[in-house]
């Protein structure tokens, strides 16, 4: 009875986990994280400075690197603070403005990560966090949720494709693409 319990709670409690995961991925990631990384990496000012960065010794590019995640870290967490206190607005605005730095430290980190890596503690830690998202995305839960918001994506795409929500549209002014 009470691992039957356990089981219920532990599998709510990561549904809601992943739910949230997933949100984030589609709509954070997605949506306005990987434009501004895309964006960041196109910079020609950045591609001057990733050859300053490749002749960095690997100490103080982990300085540079653990300092800017840090920083992304605690605004997200200050965010979930001041999301926690009701302060949806500035907690929305405090996550939304660590994206770009986030989109940098990213990308930091693709150009530094032969360096970095050598640090057998920091290699530990990266294999690590990718086998935990590799447990994620395979999980039963994760491709249960995943399916259901494809799912409802796919059916709201053909909701908006509808003919009678065209000529409503139509009949409100929305201009057809």
């Amino acid at each position: 009875m009470l691992k039957t319990l356990y089981s219920k709670v532990t599998n709510a409690l990561l549904t809601v986990l992943v739910f949230i995961y997933l949100v984030l991925e589609e709509l954070v990631w997605e949506r306005i994280a990987e434009p501004i990384y895309a964006f960041i990496r196109e910079l020609k000012i950045l591609h001057k400075l990733e050859t300053v960065i490749l002749r960095l010794n690997r100490y103080t590019l982990l300085v540079c690197f653990l300092a800017l995640f840090g920083a992304v870290e605690l605004l997200g967490i200050f965010a979930i603070g001041l999301f926690a206190q009701g302060q949806v607005l500035t907690a929305t605005i405090i996550y939304v403005g660590k994206i770009p730095i986030a989109a940098f430290t990213f990308w930091l980190f693709q150009i530094a990560k032969d360096k970095l890596l050598t640090f057998a503690w920091f290699k530990f830690c990266y294999e690590w966090l990718l086998a935990q998202l590799h447990k994620i995305k395979t999980s039963t839960i994760y491709v249960n949720i995943k399916t259901k918001i494809t799912s409802i994506k796919t059916w709201f795409i053909s909701l908006w494709a509808n003919e009678t929500v065209r000529r409503v549209k139509a009949v409100l002014g929305f201009k057809q693409p």
